[in-house]
C-alpha cells in the first residue's frame, strides 16, 4: 500500500548510436545496447515507464516497438536515412535533441548513455535530473590504442568533460571506471555511483548436454573456443587469431576449432575491419581451424556459449564485457583482457584467467591450460554459473537505478552550469 503514495518514475534513455532492440555484432550493436535493453526491462518489471530514443538507420525497422511492457523504443530520423558511425554522429545530435524534445513532458528522469546521448542531453537543456552513464571513455579508450589519431577523439573528449560536469549523477560499472572518471576527467567521487550490470541467469544458463548440442550445432568433434562482438579494432579479435595460430603449431593431433560470432561488414568501417581479419586468418595459414559465424540471433547466444569449452574475451581494454557475463552464466571459463572491467569480475584461477592480449603467449597459453585439463574447465564452470548467479543480477542492478533515480528527483536536478 505505501508505494501508492509515490509518484509515478519515468525514465528516459537515450542512446542516439544503439539500438538497444540491434543484435550482437551489427554495425553499433554491442554491450550498451544489451545494457539498455535489459536494464529498461527490468525497470518496467519494477513499475517504472521507460522510453528509449534511439537513430532510425532507415533500415526498415518500425518507428515504435516494445522492449517490455512499460518500456518502449522510440526510432526517431535525423540526419541521412542509412548508417552513419558514431564518430560521425556529431554534426546531426542538434537534429536528434529536438525530436526528442517534443516527446517529453517535463516530469522525467533523463538517463543519458555513451557521450552521444550525453550531447543530446546537453542539447535539450534540461532542468530536471540527469544520469549519465559513460560506457567507454575516450580518453581510456585512446590510450589502449596507441595507433590511434588523437584528433578524431578530441569533440568526443570535450563532450565527455562537459557531460561530466554537468550531469547530477554518473554510474559506473565498476570501482576501476570509477577511479578512472576521477583521474582523467576530475569528477569528485561522490558524483559516481557503482552500479555493476547484470546477466539474466534463466536465459543463460549451461546446456544439459554439451555435446549433443554441439551435435545439434553441427561442430565437429573437437575443443571449442568462442569469441564473439562487433568489429572494432579495440575488442582484439587480431590478437585472438594469433594466439589461436601458436595453440594450433603445438597441437596438431587434436586441433582446436576457433569460432567467431562478429558483423560480416555491414559498414565500411567494419568492411575493412573483417578485411583486415581474414587476410590475417589466411597469413596465419589457421583458415581450416577458424569458424565465422556472422550475427547470431538474441535467442541463440546461450546455445553457442554452453558449446564453448573456453570463451576468450581479447579487448585491449574494455570497461566491463557484458558477453564475458553471458558465457559466465552458462558455466564456461573465461580468458579475458586484465586491462579494464574484467580484473574485478573475473578471479584469477579461480573463474578464468586475466591475460595481456597483446602478448599472443601469454593468451594462447592460458586458453590452452584450461583446453588441456577437463576437470579444471568443469570446476571453473561451476564456479563461474555460481558467481553469476550470486554477484550479477538485473533485477538487483534494476532497484539501484530506482533508488537513485529517486533520489535525483527529491534533488530536482542541479547539476553545474545547467
Amino acid at each position: 500500500m505505501w508505494r501508492s503514495s509515490l509518484p509515478e518514475l519515468k525514465v528516459v534513455m537515450l542512446t542516439p548510436h544503439g539500438d538497444p532492440l540491434g543484435h550482437i555484432g551489427e554495425p553499433e550493436v554491442g554491450g550498451q545496447c544489451v545494457y539498455i535493453r535489459e536494464l529498461s526491462t527490468h525497470l518496467a518489471l519494477l513499475g517504472l515507464k521507460v522510453l528509449v530514443f534511439t537513430r532510425d538507420r532507415g533500415d526498415g525497422k518500425p518507428p515504435v516497438e516494445p522492449i517490455a511492457p512499460g518500456a518502449e523504443l522510440v526510432r526517431l530520423p535525423c540526419g541521412p536515412r542509412t548508417f552513419i558511425p558514431k564518430e560521425s554522429l556529431l554534426p546531426y545530435l542538434g537534429e536528434f535533441a529536438d525530436r526528442v524534445r517534443a516527446f517529453l513532458k517535463g516530469d522525467e528522469t533523463l538517463h543519458s548513455h555513451f557521450w552521444d546521448g550525453g550531447q543530446v542531453a546537453q542539447g535539450l537543456d534540461w532542468k530536471g535530473p540527469w544520469l549519465h552513464t559513460s560506457h567507454s571513455l575516450g580518453k581510456r579508450k585512446l590510450a589502449a590504442m596507441p595507433d590511434a589519431d588523437p584528433a578524431q577523439y578530441r569533440d568526443r573528449i570535450r563532450i565527455e568533460t562537459q557531460v561530466c560536469r554537468k550531469c547530477d549523477r554518473i554510474t559506473a560499472a565498476t570501482e576501476l571506471e570509477r577511479k578512472g572518471l576521477e583521474e582523467l576527467y576530475g569528477v569528485d567521487p561522490s558524483k559516481v555511483v557503482v552500479i555493476p550490470p547484470g546477466v539474466d541467469t534463466v536465459r543463460f544458463r549451461p546446456p544439459e548436454d554439451k555435446e549433443a548440442l554441439r551435435r545439434k550445432l553441427g561442430f565437429p568433434a573437437r575443443p571449442l573456443v568462442f569469441t564473439l562482438g562487433r568489429l572494432d579494432q579495440r575488442k582484439g579479435f587480431d590478437l585472438f587469431f594469433q594466439a589461436a595460430a601458436r595453440l594450433l603449431e603445438r597441437d596438431r593431433a587434436n586441433p582446436p576449432l576457433f569460432v567467431i560470432s562478429a558483423g560480416a561488414g555491414d559498414s565500411p568501417q567494419q568492411e575493412e575491419q573483417r578485411r583486415k581479419l581474414e587476410e590475417l586468418i589466411s597469413s596465419l595459414g589457421i583458415r581450416d581451424h577458424v569458424w565465422w559465424l556472422g550475427v547470431l540471433p538474441q535467442g541463440e547466444l546461450p546455445r553457442y556459449y554452453g558449446a564453448a569449452d573456453v570463451f576468450v574475451l581479447p579487448s585491449r581494454y574494455e570497461l566491463f564485457g557484458i558477453v564475458m557475463l553471458e558465457a559466465m552464466a552458462c558455466g564456461v571459463p573465461v580468458v579475458a583482457t586484465r586491462f579494464g572491467g574484467p580484473a574485478e569480475v573475473i578471479a584469477h584461477g579461480e573463474t578464468g584467467f586475466l591475460v595481456d592480449p597483446t602478448d599472443p603467449e601469454e593468451l594462447a597459453g592460458a586458453i590452452e591450460a584450461l583446453l588441456s585439463n577437463p576437470e579444471l574447465r568443469r570446476e571453473m564452470g561451476r564456479r563461474t554459473r555460481r558467481a553469476a548467479e550470486e554477484r550479477y543480477s538485473w533485477t538487483a542492478s534494476a532497484r539501484l537505478h530506482r533508488e537513485l533515480y529517486r533520489r535525483l528527483q527529491g534533488e530536482g536536478g542541479e547539476g553545474e552550469g545547467r
